[in-house]
Order: structure tokens, then C-alpha cells, then sequence
């Protein structure tokens, strides 16, 4: 689906007010056009609920319902309904997408989805697409993106364990946490905010995660490793003031 984006053109966001039900998106033409398949099927409209940061809802068939009462901007996400579908086991069947013959454009359904944390949804969606563990690790702890290893092309590892979290040693993960201490020092408000803040959005994919039953064992891999490395920061930070 990926090249295939590249030649759509859609906006990035819409008013939540006036969300229409479908969106033609025009399509560059091309001499050797990807299959049809490659397209996106739907465009998800995201937006945040309310619920608890520790309690992570599930998407409902109501999670699919405008909420017309805001004039908030939703952001657009091109989404495939077959990748959904194999990744999100808990998000509710998406409506149907009827194909299309047109070849200057296509005319997708706009989906309002619900979810716990919209600021981390496009890190998410980016991973179900690319399954890029490194380009997600190095968006959940943007100071360390120069320094964290590239993945590589393995599925798993000789022990089963993800191929890409695999690599990580404690002495590593220790190294980029005082890393990321060091970084977190230069920050405006204090180390120990800066830090704070890398928790929020762990923790905003982590309910993201859970709620639509995303059961990826790289995900979750990297998930840990950033959570590791930002304890060991806090711990590192905290000594530094007490020093």
C-alpha cells in the first residue's frame, strides 16, 4: 500500500462536523499503476475518547458513529481493511468499501474511529504497514533516533524472541537510557518532564495497542525496550538531581 500512497493525493485532516461519508481522492497517473489491491480501502478519521490512561477501551460498532456536536479537526489515515483485519482483532468489521473502475481517482468510505490516544495512532498505523520496529522505536524516544540500530530483514531471532529486540543487551538498553538522560537534561522544563513526557506517548500506544487487540510480538518488543529505557533514564535523571 505504500507506493500506492504515493500517488493519491487527500487531505490531511478534516472538520469532525462535516465529515462526508466517502472522499474522492484523485490518483496520479501512472504508465504501470500498482494492482488494485495495493490501494487503501477506507479513510479513518481519528479522534481520542476519554477514558482512563491505565484502562484502554475497545473500539465499539459505535466507535464508527460521527460525533457531530464538535468542530474539532479529525486527522486522515488511509487504511487497508485487510491489514486491519489481520493486526486489530478487536476493532469492529469496517463498512463495506465497494471497488471502484475509476482510474483518476478513488471514492473511499470515511470511517470515524474512536480511539484511547489519537496523537499515537499514526505511529501505529505506520508499524501495521511497514512492520518498521526501528523507525517506531525511534519515534516513541526521538532523542535516541540517530543512535538506536537499524532492524534487520529476520522475522525472529534463533531463540524465538523478535528478530529486531533481540539485539538489545542490558548493557545497551543502559547506554541509551544515560543517553537519554543526558539528552532530557537540555530540556527547557528539567530532565525529569522531558522523561515524563516519553512515558505519555509509550503509554498512549500501549492503550492504542490494546484496545484494537494488536498482538504483534515486535510491537509489543518495542514497546518494553522503550519502556526500559526510559525507567532507567528517570532512575538516572533522579540521581543526578539528588547528586
Amino acid at each position: 500500500m505504500l507506493s500506492a500512497l504515493k500517488l493519491l493525493t487527500y487531505p490531511t485532516s478534516l472538520p469532525r462536523a462535516r465529515l462526508p461519508p466517502t472522499i474522492d481522492v484523485p490518483m496520479m497517473p501512472v504508465a504501470s499503476p500498482p494492482a488494485s489491491s495495493s490501494f487503501p480501502t477506507h479513510m479513518l478519521a481519528v479522534s481520542s475518547s476519554r477514558a482512563s490512561h491505565s484502562a484502554p477501551n475497545t473500539p465499539t460498532a459505535g466507535s464508527f458513529v460521527s460525533q457531530n456536536s464538535s468542530t474539532a479537526t479529525l486527522p486522515l489515515f488511509p487504511a487497508h481493511a485487510l491489514v486491519l483485519a489481520v493486526h486489530c482483532t478487536l476493532l469492529p468489521q469496517l463498512p463495506r468499501s465497494r471497488p471502484s473502475n475509476r482510474t483518476a481517482s478513488l471514492q473511499l468510505p470515511v470511517v470515524p474511529l474512536t480511539v484511547p490516544n489519537a496523537e499515537t495512532f499514526e505511529m501505529l498505523h505506520a508499524y501495521l504497514h511497514t512492520k518498521r520496529a526501528d523507525r517506531l522505536l525511534a519515534e516513541l524516544l526521538p532523542p535516541l533516533a540517530n543512535v538506536i540500530p537499524p532492524a534487520h530483514g529476520a522475522a525472529s531471532s534463533s531463540a524465538g524472541r523478535p528478530a529486531y529486540i533481540s539485539q538489545f543487551t542490558s548493557e545497551g538498553l543502559l547506554r541509551l537510557a544515560h543517553s537519554l538522560a543526558s539528552s532530557a537534561a537540555g530540556h527547557p522544563q528539567g530532565a525529569l518532564p522531558a522523561l515524563m513526557g516519553c512515558t505519555r506517548v509509550i503509554n498512549g500506544l500501549w492503550r492504542n495497542v490494546c484496545a484494537l487487540g494488536v498482538f504483534d510480538a515486535e510491537l509489543w518488543g518495542v514497546m518494553d525496550v522503550a519502556w526500559e529505557i526510559v525507567l532507567a533514564a528517570l532512575t538516572r535523571a533522579a540521581e543526578r538531581q539528588r547528586a
